[in-house]
C-alpha cells in the first residue's frame, strides 16, 4: 500500500510534466520524422546513395544510449522546464543534420538553372551586384560588412542557446519553428529555380569559396548517375536566400533581451547587406529571403502561441 501510495504522486509529476511540454514537441516530433521521411524518399527518387547506413545506425544508438537516461530522469522528477529545454536543444541538431540532405535532393532533381532570370529581373529594379560589390572592395565599411556574411555559422547556435540559457525558452521555439516552416517553403523554391549566383549571369570572377563551396557541387549533384550523399560539402541555395532569413530569425530570436536589440539589429542587417557585397546573392535572393522571414515568423509565433495555450490548459502547477 505504502508503495502505491509513493508513485501516486511521481506519476502525477510526470504527468503533469508532459503535459506542459506536450504541444510544441508533439508538433516537432511529426515535422521532423516527415522530413525525414521526405528526405530518405527523395534520395530513393532521386539516386543519392546513403553512405554506411549500418555505421550511422550504431552511432545513432550509442549516442541514444548515452543522452536518453537525463530526459528519462527529468521527465521521471516531473523537471519540465529541463526537459524542455533537452527537447528543443534536440530538434535543433535533428533539423541540422536532415535539412543539408533536403538541400542536396533539390538540386539533383535537376530543373532548369534561373540565372539569366534573376539577373534580368536584378536589372530590371535597377540594382546591381556587381557595382554594390566594387563600392564594398573599396570602402572600410564594404569591409566590414564582408566579413560578417560567414557570422551566421555562430549566429545560428545563440538564437537557440542565448533564450533556453536565459529561461527564455519560447523565443528559442519560435526560432526552430520558424526554420522548418521557412524549409518547407524555401526547398521546393529553390528545387523549381535553382541558380548557381550572380557571377554566372553577370560575369565577374567568382570567389575561391564560390566556386569550391556552391557552383562546382552544385554542377556535380546536377549530374545524372548515382551521387553519395555528403560527398560534396556545399552551400548552393541561391534563391530564397537563407542567409538573409537566418538573419531576420536571429534577429527576432534575440528580439526579448531589450540590451541587445541595437547590437542584434546592426549584426542582422550586416549579413542582410553582405549577401550582395560578397557577391553571393541576386537581389531578388534577399527580397525572397526577407518575404521567407516574415511569413515564417507570423506562422512560427502563431504555432507556438497555439501550443502554449494548450500547454497551459492541460498542466496544472508543477512541483518542484
Amino acid at each position: 500500500m505504502s508503495t502505491l501510495v509513493a508513485q501516486a504522486p511521481a506519476q502525477t509529476r510526470a504527468s503533469r510534466a508532459l503535459a506542459f511540454i506536450g504541444g510544441f514537441h508533439l508538433w516537432m516530433a511529426l515535422a521532423i520524422s516527415t522530413l525525414l521521411i521526405i528526405s530518405l524518399a527523395g534520395c530513393a527518387l532521386t539516386g543519392i546513395k546513403l553512405p554506411d547506413l549500418g555505421a550511422w545506425a550504431i552511432i545513432s544508438l550509442v549516442l541514444s544510449a548515452m543522452l536518453l537516461p537525463l530526459p528519462a530522469y527529468w521527465y521521471e522528477k516531473g523537471r519540465a522546464d529541463l526537459l524542455d529545454c533537452a527537447l528543443t536543444l534536440l530538434w535543433s541538431l535533428l533539423i541540422k543534420l536532415i535539412i543539408p540532405i533536403l538541400v542536396q535532393v533539390a538540386v539533383r532533381l535537376r530543373m532548369p538553372l534561373q540565372d539569366s532570370f534573376f539577373g534580368r529581373s536584378d536589372e530590371h529594379l535597377g540594382v546591381s551586384v556587381p557595382a554594390i560589390m566594387a563600392w564594398a572592395n573599396h570602402h572600410w565599411l564594404g569591409s566590414m560588412l564582408n566579413k560578417s556574411y560567414a557570422w551566421v555559422v555562430i549566429l545560428l547556435p545563440l538564437a537557440v542557446l542565448l533564450p533556453m540559457l536565459a529561461g527564455k525558452l519560447k523565443y528559442a521555439k519560435e526560432f526552430l519553428a520558424a526554420n522548418l516552416i521557412s524549409f518547407a517553403i524555401g526547398i521546393p523554391l529553390f528545387a523549381l529555380l535553382p541558380a548557381i549566383g550572380p557571377w554566372h549571369y553577370f560575369h565577374f570572377p567568382p570567389s575561391e569559396a564560390q566556386t569550391t563551396f556552391c557552383e562546382a557541387p552544385l554542377l556535380a549533384m546536377r549530374l545524372a548517375g548515382t551521387y553519395v550523399l555528403g560527398s560534396q560539402e556545399a552551400g548552393v541555395v541561391c534563391f530564397p536566400s537563407f542567409h538573409v532569413a537566418w538573419a531576420i530569425f536571429f534577429a527576432a530570436a534575440l528580439w526579448g533581451f531589450r540590451w541587445l536589440r541595437i547590437p542584434v539589429a546592426v549584426v542582422s542587417g550586416m549579413v542582410i547587406l553582405s549577401t550582395m557585397t560578397t557577391g553571393w546573392h541576386y537581389f531578388v535572393d534577399v527580397l525572397g529571403g526577407i518575404l521567407l522571414a516574415v511569413i515564417s515568423i507570423v506562422l512560427a509565433k502563431r504555432l507556438t502561441q497555439r501550443t502554449e495555450t494548450i500547454r497551459h490548459s492541460r498542466s496544472g502547477p508543477l512541483a518542484p
